[in-house]
């Protein structure tokens, strides 16, 4: 494997050897480097630029999106991701199939986790399982899809080590909050800091016609959050316009207005054709600036697949 940093801002990657001499654009900050060469990692200074970015860690443009210009960041198998968030140093490794989320914290420095999303642990870190934030951002997480408990781990007695896996096979992504806030599915979250409200958000009538829920998951404040999803997560960065099916949507930030409808486009008729017998059921159209996530896999269509293949007991 080849680690090597963004020489702008110092994001650490790590890549496998086959990917050598190819450019791409930092995740993080947009600079343009190139993977060193196994055997001259130590000896270069700097990175080349080079008008062509690889698929490697990069941002392309779609060749045919479906409106407007939109910037993905697909995920690279085998990445591991890492960085010192302020509040602790972290790792997702595993991804994007098993993601796993290790978090170094120093002593008195907590984190808020999903019930059971804990797997392993240091001694030196305490669990205590409560709600969190009053009566009324509790009932909103579980109407999103949450549990009403949420657990505390501290490190009281010294510097400590916390894992963590998501429920269903996929990945994992983080997100710093300064401020702002971000829009979660049901079964999204996995954990965040000190800083950081978790709570539900009404969707009304979207919610209603979405089938994904009636109440979103709201995370807001200053601070960090994890979040996971099922399959690969793909980020894309909407400058116009974006269109994504309803059961594709991990998160996305505020700045972003949404509306659930069928697809545009076409004519009355064809929507109807293209609802009830095309298999394209609802999507969600994004517009404004903001980042969307999105997941390659969508689990009704998994549990579909697997409920019409089971064995049936006959009489």
């Amino acid at each position: 494997m080849i680690e090597f940093n963004c020489e702008s801002c110092q994001k650490h990657f790590r890549v496998k050897d086959e990917l050598a001499g190819k450019t791409a654009k930092c995740k993080q900050c947009g600079h343009v480097l190139k993977v060193p060469m196994p055997a001259e990692e130590e000896e270069i200074g700097g990175y080349e630029v080079a008008g062509e970015a690889a698929p490697v860690a990069a941002q392309a443009v779609p060749a045919a999106a479906p409106v407007a210009a939109v910037a993905a960041q697909e995920p690279i198998a085998n990445e591991v991701l890492s960085g010192n968030t302020g509040n602790f140093e972290y790792e997702i490794s595993q991804r994007p199939d098993f993601a796993l989320i290790s978090l170094k914290m120093q002593q008195g420095q907590k984190v808020f986790a999903e019930p059971s999303a804990m797997a392993s642990m240091t001694p030196s870190v305490s669990l205590k399982a409560g709600f969190k934030g009053g009566l009324g951002k509790t009932i909103g997480r579980a109407l999103g899809g949450e549990s009403l408990i949420i657990n505390t781990f501290t490190a009281e007695e010294g510097p400590g080590e916390v894992t963590f896996a998501a429920g269903v096979p996929g990945d994992a992504a983080y997100y710093r909050l300064q401020g702002n806030s971000l829009m979660l599915q049901r079964g999204a979250f996995m954990l965040h800091s000190d800083g950081v409200d978790l709570t539900g958000k009404w969707q009304g009538a979207k919610g209603f016609f979405s089938g994904e829920g009636l109440v979103l998951l709201r995370a807001s404040g200053n601070g960090d959050i994890f979040f996971n999803s099922y399959g690969a997560i793909l980020q894309v960065d909407v400058t116009d316009q974006y269109i994504v099916d309803t059961g594709y949507v991990v998160a996305f930030e505020d700045t972003l207005q949404y509306n659930i409808t069928i697809l545009p486009g076409l004519r009355s008729g064809g929507k109807l054709k293209s609802f009830f017998f095309g298999g394209e059921g609802l999507v969600c159209q994004f517009s404004g600036q903001g980042k969307v996530w999105i997941q390659t896999r969508h689990v009704h269509s998994f549990l579909s697949g697997v409920n019409a293949s089971r064995p049936t007991k006959s009489n």
